[in-house]
């Protein structure tokens, strides 16, 4: 029996594992190797330095900068910190030095929330625990037995071309035309150049036609935007499993982190007491929601209005965002704090 079962070693999972050393976990990761495949960008804001210690091994370069365009308008934006291009297979294994036990190529298949445990099925046998951690992305199993789900699923494609690209600034692509609630990226990885879009609909053919790239790495993840429920008997969601994401740009890492440090204070504060019961667990949905809430709240509302914007629109927005000196000194991440 153990302590807690983390589903899913993505980066959210090892880092909660970090936080927990005094307890007994397990993690199970359904892929054979950590951090891959890779399904996202690893474009991330200097609050990652409020979290982990950075290492020069997982990162690539350091941008100062975003260009967005849409038709014939441009706007630079330029964020209070230098951020961070992460090499994700790299970052999620400086992660996995952790004490907990790593079970790799283990894919949960059938989980069961009894009053004194929880049973974890996978196809290389059958764990228990006294608390259950869905750590396991937007198609999570264990957000489906609790019947959680986010408010969107959005795919996000990757295109990595050998390309050289130390540029210091990424650029974003609007094109209300080709993708209506979501927009392209060009990143700048270092050694390589990596071409990107995300959407309901979108497809690599898409990507293709707009960069003008043949030769290139397939990457593909979903995204999910806006929270469902995340906390039930003896169960957490954290991460993208949880929805957590920001809904101007789909990025996840620096909110489930977040999330994760407010998950370690609750259930080490549901062991003290022993109470693992729903009605104790929803502490951790009362304080994650204080600080991620009124971001994401007012991130969907402002995704509903870009979704039912046409390019015209889009350049009229991006002119007047150019005269407005304040943008520059935003958080990316908490735009609305």
């Amino acid at each position: 029996m153990y302590d807690l079962i983390i589903v899913g070693a993505g980066p959210v999972g090892l880092y909660l594992a970090g936080l927990l050393k005094k307890y007994k976990i397990l993690i199970l990761e359904e892929h054979e190797k950590i951090g891959s495949p890779v399904h996202c960008s690893g474009l991330i804001s200097s609050n990652l330095k409020k979290f982990v210690k950075m290492n020069k091994t997982f990162i690539e370069n350091k941008v100062n900068s975003a260009v967005i365009h849409c038709k014939k308008s441009k706007v630079e934006l330029k964020p209070r910190e230098e951020v961070y291009v992460i090499n994700r297979e790299k970052f999620d294994s400086c992660l996995a030095n952790v004490k907990s036990n790593i079970f790799l190529g283990a894919k949960a298949e059938e989980i069961e929330i009894k009053k004194e445990n929880v049973m974890v099925k996978t196809n290389k046998g059958i764990f228990k625990s006294k608390l259950l951690i869905g750590c396991d992305g937007a198609n999570s199993i264990v957000a489906k037995k609790i019947n959680s789900r986010p408010k969107e699923i959005l795919l996000g494609l990757i295109g990595i071309v050998e390309e050289e690209n130390y540029s210091d600034f990424v650029e974003i692509f609007i094109d209300k035309e080709k993708i209506f609630d979501g927009f392209f990226w060009k990143i700048p990885r270092g050694e390589t150049t990596e071409y990107g879009c995300f959407g309901k609909k979108v497809n690599f053919k898409l990507l293709e036609e707009f960069f003008k790239i043949k030769d290139y790495k397939k990457r593909a993840g979903l995204i999910p935007i806006g929270p469902g429920k995340t906390y039930f008997h003896r169960t957490l969601l954290i991460g993208d499993s949880a929805g957590f994401s920001k809904p101007w740009s789909g990025g996840g890492i620096i909110y489930g982190f977040t999330a994760a440090k407010i998950a370690a204070k609750t259930i080490s504060m549901t062991f003290e007491k022993n109470k693992f019961n729903e009605k104790f667990l929803r502490n951790y949905e009362k304080e994650w929601k204080k600080i991620l809430w009124k971001n994401i709240k007012l991130g969907l509302l402002c995704r509903e209005i870009y979704k039912k914007m046409n390019n015209t629109q889009i350049n009229f927005f991006l002119k007047i965002l150019q005269k407005m000196k304040f943008v520059n000194k935003l958080d990316m991440d908490f735009l609305f704090t």
